[in-house]
């Protein structure tokens, strides 16, 4: 993300342009253009003012990649609130300087690295509001997450690129903290009947469909699950790789920079895999309790590659990693 590339954005703003085209993150296939409309990026904002309650005199920072919503939302939410704001560089940790700010968008890694720092993490403690979003929370960060003070109001938000960034928001610290996300107002969450999440707006009043796998309570709150398409098939056995990562990071939240792919293989089809970035570390650790998910969850084997990659968004970059082990 660059200066021009947010003058350019609000240019087209100020113009009173009605529509902008954006890629999809691309974290389950290839990326593609979707096109968003400037009421419903209008009422976006207005409905994230509803819980944030901005004030006329507050900055906003931008440090997302303004050629996805998270990033440009932010800049849209500026403008519709009138709050004056900051853009800085998409970095892994675009707090390590002191930004005189009190709303910050992040994603999940860029705020792993920023408590890795005692300087940034004081940086990030003087927002008021910080919202994360874009990939799930490991419960290592969560729980980091927790023990800031809510004068620092830590959520974590639920959307994608075809709902106008987020339609769900959740509490991580203070008194209301909660690991059920809750509809924003107008919009309604249903479950289809393979668990997948449907999304009611009045921009699709027809219904989103979705690959996110969700638990559905009595209010409408819901919890992600994980994802159809992250499903591995290893000799007609179903395994969902995100249950199995949330499962080993809330046994040994110590254990960071992994995932869960597979390989190619003759009598399997596929054979689940867990790759690091430190095979002896993991070697350490029994993961035999994984079996309380799927007697065949464990995973065959450990792959060691020299970084695990992401996205511009903070998502891990699965479709990069299965190309890299599958090589």
């Amino acid at each position: 993300m660059s200066l021009e590339e947010a003058t350019d954005f609000l240019s087209a703003w100020d113009r009173g342009e009605t529509v902008f085209k954006i890629q999809s993150s691309g974290s389950t296939s290839e990326p593609k253009t979707i096109v968003l409309e400037r009421k419903w990026m209008e009422w976006s904002a207005m409905q994230t003012a509803k819980f944030m309650h901005p004030q006329g005199h507050e900055t906003l920072v931008c440090c997302l990649p303004l050629n996805k919503v998270g990033g440009l939302m932010v800049l849209v939410r500026a403008k519709v609130w009138g709050l004056k704001f900051i853009v800085e560089e998409a970095t892994g940790n675009p707090l390590k300087e002191f930004i005189d700010a009190d709303i910050i968008s992040v994603t999940p890694f860029q705020i792993q690295n920023i408590l890795s720092t005692e300087e940034s993490r004081k940086n990030i403690e003087r927002f008021r509001e910080v919202l994360i979003g874009g990939a799930e929370i490991p419960e290592g960060l969560e729980l980091q997450l927790r023990s800031i003070d809510s004068k620092c109001q830590i959520r974590q938000s639920y959307g994608m690129s075809e709902t106008y960034s987020h339609v769900a928001v959740r509490n991580i610290n203070g008194l209301d903290q909660s690991k059920w996300f809750a509809p924003l107002e107008n919009i309604e969450i249903r479950k289809d009947s393979d668990g997948s999440a449907i999304i009611f707006s009045p921009f699709n009043p027809e219904g989103l469909h979705t690959n996110d796998l969700i638990e559905l309570d009595e209010l409408g709150r819901f919890k992600v699950l994980g994802r159809k398409d992250f499903v591995v098939n290893s000799g007609g056995v179903k395994l969902q790789i995100e249950a199995i990562e949330k499962a080993i990071h809330e046994k040994h939240p110590e254990i960071s920079k992994f995932a869960i792919s597979s390989i190619k293989d003759d009598k399997l089809g596929e054979k689940m895999v867990l790759v690091c970035e430190k095979k002896a570390l993991i070697e350490n650790y029994d993961l035999s309790f994984l079996k309380e998910i799927n007697f065949y969850a464990v995973p065959k084997e450990i792959i060691e590659i020299n970084s695990i990659p992401y996205n511009e968004g903070g998502k891990i970059d699965r479709m990069l990693i299965k190309r890299l082990i599958n090589s």
